[in-house]
C-alpha cells in the first residue's frame, strides 16, 4: 500500500508539473521540429545560442572535449531544484576545473523564457553561470519533443554517452564522475 502511494503521489507531482513536460506544435507561428529524444550513442544536433554573457556557442564549439548541455525552464519545479547542482558543477569548472587542466564547455539552454522571465530567478538564486534564453523550442526540438529537465554529456566527438532526464537527476559530482569516465 505505501508503494502504491509513493507512486501515486509521484504521477500527481509530474501532473502538477505542466511546465516540464508540457508540448506544442506551432511556436509563435513557426513549426517546430518534430524529433525523437536524442538518446546515448546520438551526436550532438547543430545549433547556434546566444548565451546571457553575450558569447554564442555552437555545436562546433563543444568538439575536442567534453562538454554538457542543460535543458530547462524556470516554470519547471523539478529544473529549479537541479539548477543548483549545475551551478555547483559551473563553480568546480571555474575554480579547478572538472578535468585537471581543462575547463569543459556547459552550456545551459532555456525552453520558452526570456532573459527577462530568467534574470530575477537567477539573482535571487545567486546563479553566476551564463545561459541562453530560448522565447520558443526551436533549438529544444533539436533535443526532444518534451519532457525537461534534461542534461547531455557528450564526448570530444559530440557524441552523447551519458543523458539525464526528469527524475533521479544527478548531483556536480555525478556528472563530473561521468565526464572523467569519458577522459580515461
Amino acid at each position: 500500500m505505501r508503494k502504491f502511494l509513493l507512486w501515486f503521489l509521484a504521477a500527481l507531482l509530474m501532473t502538477a508539473c505542466g511546465g516540464c513536460s508540457a508540448t506544442d506544435d506551432k511556436v509563435d507561428g513557426n513549426e517546430v521540429i518534430e524529433a525523437d529524444s536524442l538518446v546515448v550513442g546520438d551526436k550532438l544536433p547543430e545549433f547556434k545560442v546566444t548565451m546571457s554573457d553575450g558569447s554564442m556557442v555552437r555545436t562546433a564549439d563543444l568538439l575536442g572535449k567534453p562538454s554538457v548541455v542543460v535543458l530547462f525552464s524556470i516554470d519547471c519545479m523539478d529544473c529549479r531544484h537541479q539548477l543548483p547542482q549545475i551551478q555547483r558543477l559551473w563553480d568546480m569548472n571555474q575554480k579547478n576545473s572538472v578535468i585537471q587542466g581543462q575547463r569543459i564547455p556547459i552550456v545551459l539552454i532555456a525552453r520558452e523564457c526570456t532573459e527577462e522571465d530568467i534574470e530575477p530567478f537567477w539573482k535571487f538564486s545567486e546563479f553566476t553561470m551564463p545561459y541562453s534564453p530560448q522565447p520558443n523550442r526551436r533549438v529544444y526540438s533539436l533535443f526532444a519533443p518534451r519532457v525537461i529537465p534534461r542534461i547531455y554529456i557528450s564526448d570530444a566527438q559530440g557524441i552523447i554517452r551519458y543523458m539525464h532526464v526528469d527524475i533521479g537527476m544527478p548531483t556536480a559530482e555525478t556528472i563530473v564522475n561521468e565526464i572523467k569516465e569519458l577522459k580515461q
